[in-house]
């Protein structure tokens, strides 16, 4: 596998922030993780945020060191089984601010995604359909 680039990072750090979020509240360091989220909202590396906590290896950045799908797709959500064409509201959606490559769907309850990263703010619809 290629190095991660600062895209595939911030798609990382984006799919990951709810499980750190959680983890943080349990280990007492949410004050560290909002600092580094605070960090890459105003434009700082997301790599060095990944890096910082344990998403890639410190040495190479070659591999991440936990499973979030493919870097340059990561869904979270499962995507539709069904064979009939997509209905209103369905189909992809991507970073609110336009800044990741991260693309998701809605969850099985109907909602759209949200970007993590950006205080939960809605993913947009990129036209797309699964």
């Amino acid at each position: 596998m290629a190095a991660f680039d600062e895209g595939q990072a911030l798609v990382l750090w984006c799919t990951a922030m709810p499980d750190l979020r959680q983890a943080a509240i349990a280990g007492r360091w949410t004050d560290r993780l909002e600092r580094a989220a605070s960090r890459v909202r105003a434009g700082g590396s997301a790599l060095d945020a990944c890096r910082q906590f344990d998403l890639l290896d410190a040495e190479s950045a070659a591999e991440p060191t936990r499973n979030a799908g493919t870097p340059d797709c990561m869904p979270v959500y499962p995507s539709t089984r069904s064979p009939r064409l997509p209905r209103t509201g369905r189909g992809e959606y991507g970073c609110p601010r336009g800044l990741c490559m991260r693309h998701d769907h809605r969850d099985d309850n109907g909602h759209p995604p949200v970007c993590a990263l950006f205080d939960n703010e809605p993913m947009l619809p990129t036209g797309a359909t699964p």
